[in-house]
């Protein structure tokens, strides 16, 4: 009677807990989806993938007849459509709930908007910068790979 009384308590335990697990669960999940809403993801992501097609245009003129085909290929794996729930996961499991609140509550800032708005061109600067420096410094990458490879060589040459 004692040991059917326990597994009934246990029981009742696990499935308050399950059920409050999953209920906070779905709560972090909504309230990352409002966070993602209100920093304006969808059009950032938008907008990088057309400014990334532009710079990949401009960088490799030969892709221009594709561009079409690259944006559709990007809509159907890129867009923030298809990568939503993934996005959701992300930030619900880097955050708690009420840090998924604070930082929503300060996009809603008028600092955190213009946060939100700067954020693509800030991106796209950061993105031309490290592309410029790996172009300025190119013959020393070339450089450096070489060496590794050399190096790679005369070991292999000497474990035979």
């Amino acid at each position: 009677m004692k040991s059917k009384l326990t597994r009934i308590i246990a029981a009742a335990i696990l499935f308050t807990t399950c059920s409050t697990a999953f209920a906070d669960e779905a709560s972090r999940r909504k309230a990352a989806e409002k966070l993602l809403d209100v920093m304006g993801v969808e059009s950032q992501l938008k907008l990088a993938t057309d400014r990334m097609l532009d710079l990949q245009e401009k960088t490799n003129p030969q892709i221009a007849p594709f561009r079409d085909v690259l944006k559709r290929f990007f809509v159907k794996h890129m867009s923030y459509r298809s990568l939503k729930e993934d996005f959701i996961t992300i930030y619900a499991d880097a955050f708690t709930e009420a840090e998924l609140g604070e930082i929503t509550a300060f996009y809603l800032t008028p600092t955190g908007r213009k946060m939100a708005e700067k954020m693509p061109e800030l991106g796209n600067k950061g993105m031309q910068l490290g592309a410029k420096r790996v172009q300025e410094n190119q013959a020393e990458l070339r450089q450096m790979i070489q060496d590794e490879a050399n190096k790679k060589k005369e070991e292999a040459s000497k474990t035979k």
